[in-house]
This record gives structure tokens, sequence and C-alpha cells, in this order.
């Protein structure tokens, strides 16, 4: 099934790539504070959160994918170099 929006999509990562550029709006962000715990008072008990676009945060998830899968393909990070897989790995690991 064809979303309405892949085309359109594909045609704006396929210009932002081939150009090596970003549309403007992509490098705007809304920073938000998300309160962790302990005193609402407490400046320090809240954490800034970045809400940026949708679109390029798919973009990033999509570019992300392909990098990784050519670096695994590749063989250029070890199964131990846990820092640049996930946290699940380091988990594993020490189980």
């Amino acid at each position: 099934m064809v979303n309405i929006l892949d085309i359109p999509l594909a045609m704006l990562y396929n210009k932002s790539i081939t150009d090596g550029t970003l549309p403007e709006d992509y490098k705007c962000t809304n920073v938000s504070s998300i309160f962790k715990k302990g005193s609402k008072l407490d400046a320090g008990n809240y954490r800034p959160v970045s809400l940026t676009s949708v679109p390029c945060k798919i973009l990033e998830s999509l570019i992300r994918d392909s990098v990784v899968k050519y670096m695994d393909d590749k063989e250029f990070i070890s199964t131990s170099q846990h820092r640049f897989r996930s946290c699940l790995t380091n988990l594993l690991e020490i189980q």
C-alpha cells in the first residue's frame, strides 16, 4: 500500500542527500523541560528534550539504519565494541 506522503518525502529526502543540505525546518527545534523527580521547584530536576521535525527524524533513522547495515556487512565494528552497538548487547554480555 502506498502512502500519500511516500513520493513527496522520497523527493525531499533524495534532494537533501544529493545536495548535501537540509531544509531549514529540519534545523529548527523546540526544547521542552521534562520533570524527572524530586522538587518541582529545583531546575536541576528537569531534563531538556529536543522536539524536532518528524520527517527529519525519519530521514535520520533511514540513514542510521543504512550506515549500521553497511558497517555490519563490512565488519567494521566488532561485537565486543558495545559502545557503538546498543545497551542490549552490553547487558547480554554481562549476564
